[in-house]
């Protein structure tokens, strides 16, 4: 279970990131570790050994992407099943969730920011057993997860 002082130290890393970029960042994720190692989250799902497994030839993930808000409040969706997309595509977009380390990420990624019309991603990955979904806003979402809403974002704009 969550202990309120690793609750403390993840809200503290994530003001103090806001304020102090790259060394922020890193701090932000210290905290994140912290929390998420003494979590009971039942939405995180890992592997027997505690790893987050690659996928198998056969294996189908799958992927549930929203994004909302912006200046125009547009909403933007797209759910994908790997084995509909060309090899090249299941290995970049397996690349990006395994890059993000996505299945250890926190459920919610959010800033102190108060920057209106930013836009909010949700993001649900599946994958041989596992579920887990992330909510995060654009100032929030870190150079490691990035990668990954863009990518989703240009597949559900060629979708649309």
């Amino acid at each position: 279970m969550l202990r309120a002082r690793d609750t403390e130290i993840a809200v503290m890393a994530v003001r103090w990131s806001a304020a102090h970029a790259s060394l922020g960042v890193m701090l932000f994720w210290l905290g994140v570790l912290a929390a998420v190692g003494c979590s009971t989250n039942a939405e995180r799902s890992v592997t027997r050994d505690g790893a987050a497994g690659n996928l198998s030839p056969g294996d189908t993930m799958r992927i549930h992407f929203e994004r909302t808000g912006g200046f125009a409040g547009l909403r933007l969706t797209v759910d994908i099943e790997t084995d509909t997309l060309s090899q090249e595509d299941q290995r970049r977009l397996q690349q990006l969730v395994e890059e993000a380390d996505f299945f250890t990420l926190p459920a919610e990624l959010r800033d102190t920011s108060t920057a209106k019309d930013q836009f909010v991603y949700r993001v649900t990955v599946e994958k041989a057993g596992m579920r887990h979904t992330v909510e995060t806003t654009e100032s929030a979402a870190g150079p490691l997860l990035q990668p990954l809403l863009e990518w989703l974002t240009r597949a559900a704009r060629r979708r649309t």
